[in-house]
Formats: structure tokens, C-alpha cells, sequence
């Protein structure tokens, strides 16, 4: 799905139909006039909100928009809203997840009801926005913009995002790795949009998936480009994700794609070898270090050890 530019308009909004929802969904007892209040409050304010500007993203077969601070809808393209039945949909599969706010959680006719991930006026998606760019203002806009914003994120939010990619291998399912705009900057967070699935092979949230989405990737549909002056930065959202990975022990590859990504990445990156050299060194970690804050601490010493400083990351972009 494709995320447009954050309204800050939302931020501390709360509205009736948000209010009742939040209350009846907290309540978990199903009252026929309580859902009757909702679909009304809904109606409401559903023409003010099926705006332009107030679309919050869109997809191939959908588009979202907001709602107030705790919820978006999402109505099919070309689609009028039409108020109708309200239905409470629970799915086992997310109550776990910190990361994830792609479900949705009911359905009020033909529009889908789901959490709004967008909480703060700082927010961003993972690569590059959904408009045209020449080549330069890519390349800038991938380094000054993009990796700057996220090189800068805590390790805590990737620690989140590869903790739910251990909880959905569990399950069987797997989160949508390809488009990278699927993955938000929201304050001192990421948090997953979109579709989870069913696993096409086991324990497909990887390592590797998580090169795929921060290192590799411009978009859906382009593979992200070497750049000299966007090494030092990608360096050091590698260190981020390894120690994130290697936290949750997470799988590193679990098709032969995966292993080609993880050796894009380190192209990327300008190692000059493939993966296989680190790879070797995090299971001898696992093995030689069963406490987890002396390998993530001898893991992090490793990986400095690769990410010596290069050129520094100005701007000079043609």
C-alpha cells in the first residue's frame, strides 16, 4: 500500500464515532442499539471524511482514509461509502503483534474499519514516496531523507518489528516484505500496514526480509541502487537489523530469493564479500554465547568491526 503525506489535522482528534467504537470493541458484548449509535455517528461525519485530502493511502485494490486519531476507513477504488450492517471481526492471529496495524477490525457496509497506525506529526515510510523522481533526486532522497530518518529510529523499533516476524513464523503467516512502503516511521516506531498471509515456506520472516525492506528496496516494484555516499548510513541500519534479527534469533534466509538478497545487501553496503562470512560468525555467536546481552554485545563489537568509516553522506547529488 502506498502511504500518502501524514495530516496533522488528526493528531489528538478523537471523535464520537471513534469513542463508541473504542468503548464497544473495549466492552467485548455484542448490543444491537450500542451498534445502531455506531453505524449513526459513522454517518455522520463519513461524507467530511471520503476526501481527497484526506486520503491516508492507497493500494491496488483500496484506498484509506482517516477517521480521527484511532481509526481509518478503507473503501474499495471508485467505490461510494454505503452505510449498512456493522460487523466486529476478531483475528487471533494480531492480538500478539506490537508492530501491526494492517487488520481490519470491523465493518460497517462496504467500508473496512481499521486502526490508525499514524499517531504522530513525525512520520515516514520506508523507501521512496509514490511520485516521480529522476535518478538524482532518488539517490538524495533515499539517503538524506529516507535512510537519515530511520538510521536515527531506536534500536527498540527494530527489535518490535523482528519479534512479531518470530511471532507470525510461529503461525504460519507472513507479513507483506515487498513493498516497502508497508513499513511506517510513526515517532520512535515502525509499524507494519497491509495484508498478512499465509506462509508460502516455513518461517518465511527472515533476516533477509528485513534487508529486503530497509536496504534493498526503492519500491514495490524496484530494487534500490549502490551508492557511494549512502554506505556509512546503510552500515549502520545493517548493525540495526542483524541485532534485531539476532535478538528474536530469527531465521536468516529461507528460500534461495532471501539468500539473494541478503548479497545485495552487502553489495550495497560495499563489504566486497557475500553474506556467508557474517552468517558464519552469528552461529558460532549463538553457540558460543547463550546469554543474549553478551552476544548482542559481542555481535555489535563484530559488525563495527565491518563498518569502518567511509566518505561522509553530503549532498552533492546531480
Amino acid at each position: 500500500m502506498q502511504i500518502s503525506n501524514y495530516n496533522p489535522s488528526f493528531c489528538g482528534y478523537k471523535s464520537e464515532f471513534g469513542k463508541k467504537l473504542n468503548k464497544y470493541l473495549s466492552e467485548n458484548i455484542r448490543d444491537k442499539n450500542k451498534e445502531k449509535a455506531i453505524v449513526e455517528s459513522l454517518s455522520d461525519i463519513i461524507p467530511d471524511k471520503i476526501t481527497e485530502s484526506n486520503i491516508k493511502g492507497s493500494g491496488w485494490h483500496g484506498i484509506v482514509y482517516g477517521i480521527d486519531d484511532d481509526f481509518v476507513v478503507k473503501l474499495g477504488r471508485r467505490a461510494k461509502p454505503k452505510i449498512g450492517r456493522f460487523t466486529v471481526l476478531k483475528d487471533e492471529t494480531t492480538k500478539n503483534l506490537k508492530t501491526y496495524y494492517g487488520n481490519i477490525i470491523a465493518k460497517i457496509g462496504n467500508m473496512q474499519i481499521m486502526k490508525n497506525a499514524l499517531k504522530t506529526k513525525n512520520t515516514l515510510p520506508a523507501g521512496l514516496p509514490g511520485r516521480w523522481m529522476s535518478r538524482g533526486q532518488k539517490l538524495e532522497y533515499y539517503n538524506n531523507v529516507y535512510l537519515k530518518h530511520f538510521v536515527e529510529l531506536p534500536q527498540s523499533a527494530y527489535d518490535e518489528i523482528a519479534n512479531d516476524f518470530k511471532t507470525l513464523n510461529s503461525l504460519g503467516k507472513e507479513f507483506d516484505t515487498i513493498n516497502p512502503n508497508n513499513f511506517i516511521a510513526d515517532g520512535k516506531k515502525i509499524k507494519i500496514v497491509d495484508e498478512i498471509t499465509p506462509a508460502k515456506e516455513k518461517n518465511p520472516n527472515t533476516l533477509s526480509k528485513l534487508f529486503k525492506v530497509f536496504v534493498n528496496s526503492y519500491d514495490a516494484n524496484t530494487a534500490a541502487e549502490y551508492d557511494y555516499l549512502a554506505v556509512q548510513r546503510r552500515k549502520e541500519l545493517i548493525k540495526k537489523l542483524i541485532l534485531a534479527s539476532e535478538r528474536s534469533e530469527l531465521p536468516f534466509f529461507a528460500s534461495i530469493n532471501d539468500r539473494i538478497e541478503l548479497n545485495l545487501a552487502m553489495r550495497l553496503c560495499d563489504y566486497g564479500e557475500d553474506f556467508s562470512t557474517i552468517q558464519k560468525t552469528l552461529i558460532d555467536y549463538r553457540k558460543k554465547y547463550p546469554d543474549i546481552n553478551e552476544r548482542l554485545e559481542k555481535i555489535s563489537e563484530f559488525i563495527d568491526n565491518f563498518n569502518k568509516d567511509d566518505i561522509n553522506t553530503i549532498s552533492f547529488y546531480a
